[in-house]
């Protein structure tokens, strides 16, 4: 994975669409357990991601959980431990990123802004790692993927 790792975190943010392209989504009965976050792409993006997300209310995002039947949570670090807060959706879906049938994470209605406008697509890069492209719904703004990891705990 070390490889794997150096080689995404040298790619440019606009290779990780047709890198996503070539690999296969997960099942919704696959998405079960703890998976551990990490950022990847460019240095800019994997140095302004963390930050980004604490006035989102994800500050020390540390990863997210499954139930295998479609339910999960987001899972964030507060005070030396791991606490699970936003709850998520994954949906089958048409991929707003090449239009083939796959996965997605999202937000219930109701849950604070931005949530309710973001997915994250996800498709299998390894047999426990996940290659996630986080995209802003709205028209147009699709078209920025952000891409992060998310690998079996």
């Amino acid at each position: 994975m070390t490889s794997t790792l150096v080689h995404l975190n040298r790619l440019p943010l606009a290779a990780f669409p047709e890198l996503f392209h070539g690999l296969t989504p997960p099942e919704i009965e696959e998405m079960h357990g703890r998976f551990q976050a990490q950022f990847v792409g460019p240095g800019w993006l994997r140095r302004i991601a963390p930050p980004g997300l604490a006035p989102l209310g994800l500050g020390h995002w540390w990863g997210k959980r499954f139930d295998g039947r479609g339910q999960g949570m987001n899972i964030v670090r507060r005070r030396g431990e791991l606490v699970e807060i936003i709850p998520v959706q994954l949906l089958k879906a048409v991929s707003l990123v090449d239009g083939r049938p796959g996965l997605n994470i999202t937000y219930p209605p109701g849950t604070r802004f931005p949530w309710p406008i973001i997915i994250d697509e996800v498709r299998w890069l390894d047999e426990t790692t996940l290659l996630g492209l986080t995209l802003v719904t709205k028209a147009g703004l699709h078209r920025l993927a952000l891409p992060f990891l998310l690998k079996r705990d």
